[in-house]
């Protein structure tokens, strides 16, 4: 194993970590019942669609590193090793 090479259990547990890390979505959704009662309806969407936008974003982050540790297990689990 090279100084560059992952360990596989390391690279599963940040799998397991982006899957877990919901309380952002149970927030949001919270937020988005309690909107409306009585606040005029721009403010309202306005508030929906910037919570929204926080929530894709972070799903767009999630994709993103989802996509790296994708890579590094190809790269360090899939290839033949190098022969020195």
């Amino acid at each position: 194993m090279s100084d560059n090479s992952v360990d596989l259990s390391w690279l599963l547990r940040q799998i397991a970590a982006i899957q877990g890390d919901t309380a952002y979505l149970h927030e949001v959704i919270q937020q988005l019942a309690g909107m409306g009662a009585g606040a005029p309806r721009e403010l309202t969407q306005a508030k929906a669609a910037a919570l929204g936008d926080i929530v894709r974003c972070r799903e767009t982050t999630n994709q993103q590193l989802l996509d790296l540790y994708k890579r590094i297990y190809v790269e360090q689990f899939t290839r033949p090793t190098e022969q020195a």
